[in-house]
């Protein structure tokens, strides 16, 4: 079964900058039920923009904790 976790997440342009260049691998972000979840930053990487990344998103992954979808929900 599938497990779903929702956060928010704002970067500005600045703060981008490392995870678009590659520099920066990963994205820390708490989800709304208090559990911490790191990401590989590129899972990110359709959703930003020039002035940076701001929304909501909802991330599905397996039972085992396996990335499965990230999406942008507002």
């Amino acid at each position: 079964m599938a497990r779903l976790y929702r956060f928010s997440l704002v970067l500005t342009d600045q703060q981008i900058l490392g995870y678009y260049s590659g520099q920066i691998k990963y994205v820390l972000v708490w989800a709304d039920s208090g559990e911490k979840i790191q990401l590989e930053a590129h899972n990110f990487r359709r959703f930003f923009s020039h002035s940076g990344l701001s929304g909501r998103f909802e991330l599905t992954t397996t039972e085992q904790g396996k990335f499965v979808s990230l999406t942008k929900i507002n």
